[in-house]
């Protein structure tokens, strides 16, 4: 499933075509960051090196187009669904299979929203992350997957796009 992911992605970058499902209103020149919508019914704050695609209905993904290895896919949930045990330990069992046995994460502090569940993976290559979001006034919940490089700084610099997802209105 993995190598059909890093596939996807490669073809993705390749091409670079924003689907019509996401789209970019408006665009900030101080930051070089554009305000995107996504058919899921939010918005976020992307920047210029990060291009965001309808992966399939309720999910979009979003990967650099700069770093090999970097991507993040988003998931708007129900609010009953980011608080549920079976979910939650349905989401682990999945991200399990793709990512290979993973750990559970203390540390969460950067997110805005509250971390309801965090389990991290990976292999020599790449670090996986899952996160699930609890909604809060004004901000989805959502579940993430983050894939990075090893050793490298995107992971802060995708917590600030999820940082900026807002309910779109």
């Amino acid at each position: 499933m993995r190598k059909f992911y890093l596939a996807l992605l490669l073809m993705i970058s390749a091409t670079i075509v924003i689907l019509p499902s996401v789209k970019a209103v408006s665009e900030s020149n101080e930051k070089h960051q554009q305000l995107t919508v996504s058919e899921q019914g939010y918005s976020l704050s992307l920047p210029n090196e990060y291009t965001l695609q309808k992966e399939e209905d309720g999910k979009d993904i979003l990967f650099s187009t700069k770093t090999p290895y970097t991507w993040m896919r988003i998931e708007v949930l129900s609010g009953k669904e980011s608080t549920s045990k079976s979910y939650l330990d349905h989401s682990k069992e999945l991200f399990d299979d793709q990512f290979g046995k993973s750990l559970k994460i203390s540390s969460t502090s950067l997110f805005i929203q509250p971390v309801v569940f965090a389990s991290i993976s990976g292999s020599k290559k790449e670090t996986a992350k899952l996160y699930v979001l609890r909604e809060t006034k004004g901000h989805p919940p959502l579940k993430i997957t983050m894939v990075t490089a090893k050793n490298s700084d995107d992971e802060k610099k995708l917590i600030s796009i999820v940082n900026s997802v807002k309910t779109h209105e």
